[in-house]
């Protein structure tokens, strides 16, 4: 075993130790029937071979087109591999949990010392955030997992086909895991026009520069091939993220007549509206969400062609209606909703799922932010170090902070850019190891 697998080997087991030993703790305290999101109730169903289906708030056991169907059928799979029980499915996640900090070592690997890539690694392995959301019942873990293994392909393999074929599938079963990524092709293709610019196709640091692939002699010859090699890894990304996604739009247009990958955009977009309403009102949000429910519908069930149609236009209408209506307290939902997002502390993180709550430590949250704020602070100063060797991660930070910056935010949505975040802020600290 060489020495680089060991140290992989090793960052697994400690990442997966403390997890484990965190979901010892965690896991009396949960509620055994805990199913956040109707997950649990899906897999339950598609293990059971009655389909996609949970039950609605009307009670009734409708099908589901609001989730996607990655995460309950890692969730069904378990079942029918060991049973319908909690224990497994979170224990199972702590394995993906320890995967993702091995993934994070290799990730920095390509940039940065193995002393430095090894930090990074143990950074995710202990984050508090990180670690938590291993024993919570929800997909940001595989989703994860599924982000950064795209991002590892394309990093290391940048001019191979297959690199940008599995990149694309792998960013679709993420897609199927959380909706927000269904729009990451737009990151991939900025990436692809970005090395066809001539700007940066020779310049030091550029694509053409750091992987080279094409023999010419001729710069202009040499660059003229890099751009048409592009379009064609595009394309071939394509066809690993497509097909998936199309299958699943097809499913919903069976049910709804509407093509669609999952109705958790419009959902969001309520959400965002109905913050605005409870600013203007005085109400909280959650009271301002019910409030909105209970008169328009639940669009993430099926009862009917017509009764969904119905629900959907009122929810387009209205949000269109109050999303931009006072456009200031738009923005400052935003910004608030960005900064609970990147330093937030979660100290509530699981009290949907407990079985009783407990006061949170007084000292804790500070400390913790303002451990993420310098964290923050170091990434930036690991771009301006990677330079544009960042673009990759730095363009999916943006990407993932811009799409869940608003009222519904929280530090959930961090787990996906923390290994980002830990590479970008290691580069900070420890600078840059330049790989040919």
């Amino acid at each position: 075993m060489s020495r680089n697998t060991k140290l992989l080997v090793a960052v697994f087991a400690f990442a997966l130790a403390i997890r484990l030993v965190t979901l010892m703790f965690v896991l009396p305290r949960l509620r055994p029937n805990t199913d956040l999101d109707s997950y649990r109730s899906l897999a339950q169903n598609l293990a059971a071979g009655r389909g996609f289906i949970a039950v609605a708030s009307n009670g009734q056991e409708l099908p589901n087109v609001g989730r996607t169907p990655a995460y309950p059928l890692f969730l069904a799979s378990l079942i029918r591999l060991g049973g319908d029980r909690l224990g497994l499915f979170l224990a199972v996640q702590c394995v993906v949990g320890a995967l993702i900090c091995v993934l994070t070592v290799v990730l920095a690997a390509r940039w940065l010392r193995p002393g430095a890539a090894l930090l990074a690694g143990l950074t995710v392995a202990i984050d508090p955030n990180s670690l938590l959301r291993c024993s919570d019942l929800r997909t940001e873990t595989l989703f994860t997992l599924l982000i950064l293994a795209g991002v590892c392909l394309i990093v290391w393999h940048p001019n191979k086909a297959w690199s940008w074929f599995a990149t694309g599938l792998c960013w679709s079963l993420a897609a199927l895991t959380r909706p927000i990524a269904a729009w990451i092709w737009i990151v991939a293709l900025i990436i692809f026009c970005i090395r066809c610019s001539p700007p940066w196709r020779g310049s030091r640091g550029g694509f053409c520069a750091i992987s080279p692939s094409v023999t010419d002699a001729s710069p202009a010859n040499s660059c003229t091939g890099k751009s048409r090699r592009s379009v064609r890894l595009f394309i071939l990304f394509l066809f690993g993220f497509l097909p998936l996604e199309g299958a699943w739009a097809a499913r919903n247009h069976a049910l709804t007549g509407r093509y669609f990958l999952s109705t958790a955009s419009t959902y969001n977009l309520m959400f965002r509206a109905a913050g605005i309403k409870a600013a203007q009102k005085g109400q909280t949000q959650e009271d301002a969400e019910q409030e909105f429910r209970a008169r328009y519908g639940d669009i993430h069930f099926v009862e009917s062609r017509e009764q969904f149609e119905r629900s959907l236009e009122e929810y387009q209408r209205v949000t269109r209606q109050e999303l931009f209506s006072v456009p200031t307290i738009l923005m400052k939902q935003a910004v608030v909703g960005c900064g609970k997002l990147l330093v937030g502390p979660g100290v509530r993180a699981l009290d949907n799922s407990l079985g009783q709550t407990e006061p949170p430590s007084k000292w804790w949250p500070p400390v913790y932010s303002a451990a993420l704020l310098v964290a923050l602070l170091l990434s930036l100063v690991g771009i301006k170090r990677l330079g544009w060797q960042a673009i990759i991660p730095a363009l999916l930070l943006l990407y993932f902070v811009g799409l869940s910056s608003g009222p519904e935010s929280n530090s959930r949505f961090r787990v996906p850019i923390t290994p980002l975040l830990a590479v970008l802020a290691t580069a900070g600290i420890c600078g840059t190891e330049k790989k040919e």
